[in-house]
């Protein structure tokens, strides 16, 4: 199915339903305010620079109730008209600022990449962005020529998140919040060769986004097949071991790989996931889907707020 004609039958289908309430949509006073639960997608380079689909796409999730939106800032940023439009419309917008593609190989970045990295931040500050999630802030999974210690690791990425907000504190508001995106394992085993950890994450992030994408934890067959599940435990564990008050948003997975072994439809096992972040401790979720490809994602999100969650039928079935 063409692009275009995707985000046509998109827009049709979901100004069509009826639009219900839900824990996701209570809007707070100001959208440079984290939402009590944030429900949203992830935005990339292509639909920034296709204003048309950038216009069509933020009305369809304003018109389903999402209230959030994590926006690429790289190579190619949004302009301050397209960020004006978003919050217009009562989006929260989160400023995805990529650090080391594929991880860190060596023991430090080099000064001219750091300094691209906080020029992207500087900008996502100017265009009024409350939120910069920092992706890919870790080391190699694998391949560096190097010895390190877990606790070095995590001393060093963190040394990076701290030498970002001294950089750009001239720009960046002091009340702007630092987030990371971390793997999906990192919830689930105590250390990590990357330098990513929860514990040390939360002391100086305000919020961290698990990757948990079903597909991506190889050789867990339970993991794999059970989508709502993986979802809900990821976050329940990030909330267990960080920081009180860290928010914990789900990456949620809105493509098409490794369905199979859960026995649901594509649109159903997009649901489940974004039913285990409703049912978990955590803050909400973010659907990813690389080419921006969100009409499953969209049906998914329909059914997920008309239909009681696991847990809800579980209490009932009890009651």
């Amino acid at each position: 199915m063409k692009p275009l004609f995707s985000f046509l039958l998109l827009f049709v289908f979901v100004s069509c339903q009826s639009i219900s309430q839900t824990k996701g949509q209570e809007r707070s006073g100001s959208v440079n305010e984290t939402p009590e639960f944030i429900e949203g997608l992830y935005i990339n380079t292509k639909t920034i620079r296709d204003k048309k689909r950038w216009t069509l796409l933020f009305q369809v999730m304003k018109d389903a109730g999402m209230n959030t939106a994590v926006v690429d800032m790289q190579p190619h940023p949004p302009t301050p008209e397209q960020v004006a439009e978003a919050k217009a419309l009562g989006i929260y917008m989160v400023a995805r600022v990529v650090n080391f593609e594929g991880g860190l190989t060596e023991k430090s970045p080099n000064a001219n990449l750091m300094a691209s990295i906080q020029k992207s931040i500087r900008k996502a500050c100017e265009l009024g962005f409350p939120e910069i999630q920092l992706d890919y802030i870790r080391y190699a999974d694998g391949g560096t020529n190097f010895s390190m210690s877990y606790e070095k690791r995590y001393e060093s990425i963190l040394g990076i998140v701290a030498e970002h907000k001294e950089k750009t504190k001239e720009v960046c508001p002091s009340d702007t919040k630092w987030t990371a995106d971390i793997f999906g394992r990192v919830p689930f085993i105590q250390n990590d060769v990357i330098g990513q950890k929860v514990e040390p994450f939360s002391e100086v992030l305000h919020g961290l986004y698990p990757m948990l994408y079903p597909s991506h934890f190889y050789g867990l067959t339970k993991r794999v097949a059970d989508p709502y599940g993986t979802i809900k435990d990821g976050l329940d564990l990030t909330v267990q071991r960080a920081k009180p008050g860290t928010k914990a948003i789900a990456w949620v997975q809105g493509f098409n790989m490794m369905v199979g072994p859960s026995k649901l439809s594509y649109t159903d096992y997009i649901k489940v996931q974004m039913q285990g972040a409703r049912d978990s401790a955590g803050h909400g979720f973010i659907v990813w889907n690389a080419g921006n490809e969100y009409l499953e994602t969209m049906n998914a999100y329909e059914k997920y707020k008309k239909e009681p969650t696991p847990s809800q039928m579980n209490l009932t079935k009890s009651e």
